[in-house]
């Protein structure tokens, strides 16, 4: 700025790029030192060359120029030496190929080689063993008539051993769905039956159109008393399948509850499998479980030298495998006889499953069915039982002519129990009243449920 506060106008400066340099001369390249004289090095070289070939095509001397790579459109010709190493190449992926197959075919018959010999090498250890053993044992005369007899004992049994006895029992067929319906009957119905009915767990069961119509507390747990045996029986069915197999009584007849109930069996005592079958379902004897679950227990492991707790542990197993199978998904046992005990429950609506189930055995349904039975043992003397369901019992005043079952239960802390059925026509009804209030409480509380459930089909169902 000027003193006077305006701006003087000047002549901007060029920019540095724009200013003249001035050229530097230098010396021509032939005044340089040095620049055309070679080296000591380089002229010794030159000396001792040859003299060129002149190139001029009149000379005899002449020899062409290289052929030009491309042609005169641009493209590379096809060489013969190109064609030569495609097909090495392709003969080396070739070879690569069925070397690969080749091993995999070597690898295949040496395993199979390394299997064949291991087998061998096995069979022939297996039978050293067994001569060597053979050898050094000396079996005494009577060792080796106990280990016929025992061969002999599990021979006849195996014939009453069902063929799928490794699967135990193939029952997946029998898991209904078991819908609940409760539609069925009116609502007057409905309100009269939960007034009248005291048990504590109650199902109504139509084996005809597969529904429960009448349910309390059907799926909460519950201890079954003697009822377990209804399960015990559909297990030993299936393990024994003929009715005259001979079994006899041991020493697990010592391992029930004194105060339980019993079919009077002694140790030593032989029956038939039927028999035995009578003796847990009439008397409801805890004496026969436990002859039942310890036999069957040793058939299953084809093993008659188990011990009783090994045998009933066994069978429980096998006890609750079916269970599962029949889809009684509630239910856990922990003794054949069912005694009380906190790992022992299951539901109504298990026991619905479970009965249902064990009608369709022809052994259990007629033995269920009958009042009394009495029977001549296979070395001699007799026995007799009678059924403990009154509803079976004409003059109980709750006997009903439509009844055939099924069993009956009480221990204090379970209760008074029964799982019973009834059919007209062919129409048949399962019931389930578990923990009744009073020994005949749970016989009214079914005949009750079946009164109610044959007017459905307008059947006429007495009882008294």
């Amino acid at each position: 700025m000027s003193p006077t506060g305006f701006h003087q106008h000047t002549t901007p400066k060029p920019p540095e790029s724009r200013r003249q340099v001035p050229q530097k001369s230098y010396p021509p390249r032939s005044s340089r030192p040095g620049f055309n004289q070679p080296s000591a090095s380089s002229q010794r070289a030159y000396q001792t060359k040859l003299p060129r070939k002149p190139r001029s095509p009149v000379s005899g001397n002449y020899s062409p120029p290289a052929p030009s790579r491309r042609s005169s459109v641009g493209k590379r010709p096809v060489h013969s030496h190109d064609a030569a190493m495609r097909q090495n190449y392709l003969r080396y992926k070739q070879q690569q190929y069925y070397q690969k197959r080749l091993m995999i075919v070597l690898t295949i018959i040496v395993i199979f080689l390394i299997g064949v010999g291991a087998l061998l090498m096995t069979t022939g250890a297996c039978s050293h063993k067994k001569q060597v053993a053979e050898e050094t044992l000396s079996l005494s005369a009577e060792a080796k008539q106990a280990i016929d007899s025992s061969v002999e004992y599990m021979t006849q049994i195996s014939d009453s051993v069902p063929k799928q006895i490794a699967n135990v029992i193939s029952c997946k067929d029998q898991m209904h769905s078991y819908k609940i319906n409760t539609k069925r009957m009116s609502q007057s119905t409905m309100k009269m039956l939960n007034e009248k009915i005291t048990s504590g767990y109650v199902a109504l069961y139509d084996v005809t159109t597969d529904e429960i119509i009448f349910s309390k507390n059907y799926n909460k747990k519950c201890f079954p008393a003697s009822t377990t045996k209804i399960l015990t029986a559909i297990t030993a069915c299936k393990i024994i399948q003929d009715p005259d197999t001979i079994i006899t009584v041991g020493k697990e007849i010592r391992m029930i509850d004194p105060e339980s109930s019993t079919a009077d069996l002694t140790e030593g005592m032989q029956l038939t499998f039927e028999m035995l079958m009578s003796a847990l379902m009439l008397p409801s004897g805890n004496d026969a479980a436990y002859t039942m679950a310890v036999t069957c227990g040793r058939i299953y492991q084809h093993n008659p030298s188990l011990s009783e707790e090994q045998a009933l542990k066994v069978f429980m197993e096998q006890v609750n495998v079916v269970a599962a199978q029949i889809g009684a998904s509630h239910t856990h046992f922990v003794t054949p006889d069912g005694i009380h005990d906190d790992k022992h429950y299951t539901s109504a609506e298990d026991l619905i499953k479970i009965a249902d189930y064990a009608m369709t055995i022809p052994l259990i349904k007629e033995t269920c069915r009958k009042t009394t039975v009495k029977w001549t043992l296979p070395h001699g003397g007799t026995v007799s039982w009678d059924n403990n369901n009154k509803m079976l019992l004409e003059g109980s005043g709750v006997f009903s002519p439509f009844c055939d079952g099924i069993k009956t239960g009480f221990t204090d802390e379970a209760g008074t129990s029964v799982v019973t059925s009834a059919t007209i026509d062919g129409h048949t009804f399962i019931a389930v009243a578990m923990k009744g209030e009073t020994v005949y409480a749970k016989y009214d509380d079914c005949n009750l449920l079946f009164q109610e459930g044959f007017k459905l089909y307008k059947k006429e169902y007495t009882y008294g």
